[in-house]
C-alpha cells in the first residue's frame, strides 16, 4: 500500500469515527425535553390513595398515585378535617407513586394529625386548571419516639402544681380543648400582672411522676444529645414572655418537693411570645441550660412561667398568656414532625 492510499484510508476511518461520535453526542440530552418545556399538559391518571385508611400507630404508611404526560412541579397537600393539620409534599416528575409521594403521618404545619378524614389536594402551579382530589382516613396518629412527658389528655391531679400566688390568672388558665396541638387537650396559662409590678403572673410545675417515676428516666443523660421539646401557642401579643425551668432533686428523696427542691436550670433566652401566632415547636438541647450529666440524672420537674413585660405594658396592663402541649424529650436531635 502506497503512502497516498494509506493516508486516504486513515482519513476515511477518522471521518467514520467522527460521524459516530457526533451521532452519540446527539443521543444524550441534558435538561428538560421540548415536550416538558413547550408541550401541552395532559393528565393520564387521576389522583388516588394507595389505601382508603391508614393506621400510623401500627407503622403503616400511605402513598398517592397520579400520572402526567410530562414532568411538572407539583404540590400535594393533606389537610386534617378535624385537626386542621397540614402535610405538604412537593416534587418534580411525571408520576406520583410510593417513591415520590409517601406519607408517614408527619405534619408540616401544627397541630398534629389525629383520627380523622383527611382531604388530599394535588395542584400544579404552572397548570392552574388542573386539580386532583381524594381522601384518606387516619385511624391513629403517628407515634413519635421519645419520653412523652405530657399531652394533658388526663387531669394531672397532684402531679401538677399551679402557682397563682397573687391570683392574677384568669378563668382561662387550665386544661382547654378548643384548639389543641396534639390529642384533645392542652394547658393554658393566662392572666394579668396587675397587683404589683413584678412582671410575674404565675406558673405550673409538672412533676416527673407524670412519666411514671420520681425522676425522669431519659434515654440519654448526655446534655448535648438530650433535647427538650414542646408545642407552645401564642396569640402574638406584644407583652408576654414564657420561661421553662428544670428542677433537680436537691434533698435526695427521689421526687419533687415544693420549696425543698429549689435548684433550677433554664435556657438563658426567654421565649418571646410576640414573635409568632398559633402553635410553634420549641426545641433545644439540654446543654443550653448548662446542666451536667449528673444533673440530668436527678431532674424531678419542669416549671413553666408566664411573665408580663411590665415595662412595655400600657396602664392598665393587657392580659398575656400561652398554651402548652406535647412536652417530650428526644435523643440525638429535636423532635422531627
Amino acid at each position: 500500500m502506497n503512502k497516498i492510499n494509506f493516508f486516504y484510508l486513515g482519513f476515511v476511518l477518522l471521518l467514520v469515527l467522527g460521524i459516530g461520535s457526533c451521532k452519540h453526542d446527539k443521543d444524550t440530552f441534558d435538561g428538560p425535553s421540548l415536550v416538558d418545556r413547550f408541550g401541552p399538559f395532559t393528565s393520564l391518571s387521576d389522583l388516588t390513595a394507595s389505601q382508603p385508611t391508614v393506621d400510623f400507630a401500627e407503622g403503616e404508611t400511605v402513598f398517592f398515585k397520579a400520572e402526567f404526560n410530562k414532568n411538572v412541579a407539583w404540590v400535594l397537600e393533606i389537610t386534617g378535617s378535624v385537626s386542621g393539620s397540614v402535610k405538604r409534599i412537593e416534587g418534580f416528575s411525571n408520576i406520583l407513586d410510593a417513591s415520590t409521594a409517601t406519607w408517614d403521618g408527619g405534619t408540616t404545619n401544627l397541630p398534629l394529625f389525629k383520627n380523622e378524614v383527611c382531604n388530599v389536594v394535588l395542584t400544579i402551579p404552572e397548570e392552574p386548571d388542573y386539580l386532583g382530589t381524594t381522601t384518606v382516613e387516619t385511624l391513629s396518629g403517628k407515634v413519635y419516639e421519645g419520653l412523652d412527658f405530657s399531652g394533658f389528655e388526663e387531669d394531672l391531679g397532684p402531679n401538677a402544681f399551679v402557682g397563682n400566688f397573687e391570683f392574677e390568672f384568669n378563668s382561662r388558665t387550665g386544661r382547654q380543648d378548643d384548639f389543641p396541638a396534639e390529642g384533645d387537650y392542652y394547658y393554658r396559662l393566662e392572666g394579668t400582672d396587675n397587683v404589683v409590678p413584678n412582671f410575674f403572673v404565675g406558673l405550673i410545675d409538672l412533676k416527673a411522676e407524670i412519666a411514671g417515676s420520681g425522676t425522669f428516666q431519659f434515654d440519654t443523660t448526655v446534655p448535648e444529645d438530650l433535647y427538650f421539646n414542646c408545642f407552645m401557642h401564642s396569640d402574638g401579643g406584644p407583652h408576654g414572655l414564657a420561661i421553662v425551668e428544670f428542677f433537680i432533686d436537691g434533698n435526695g428523696t427521689g421526687t419533687y418537693e415544693l420549696d425543698q427542691d429549689t435548684q433550677t436550670f433554664r435556657d438563658p433566652v426567654d421565649i418571646n411570645l410576640a414573635t409568632w401566632e398559633g402553635w410553634r415547636q420549641i426545641s433545644y438541647p439540654m446543654s443550653q441550660t448548662s446542666m451536667t450529666q449528673e444533673d440530668l440524672e436527678k431532674v424531678v420537674a419542669v416549671r413553666l412561667l408566664l411573665i408580663s413585660d411590665k415595662n412595655a405594658q400600657p396602664n392598665p396592663p393587657l392580659e398575656v398568656g400561652f398554651g402548652i402541649d406535647f412536652v417530650i424529650f428526644t435523643e440525638g436531635g429535636p423532635l422531627e414532625l
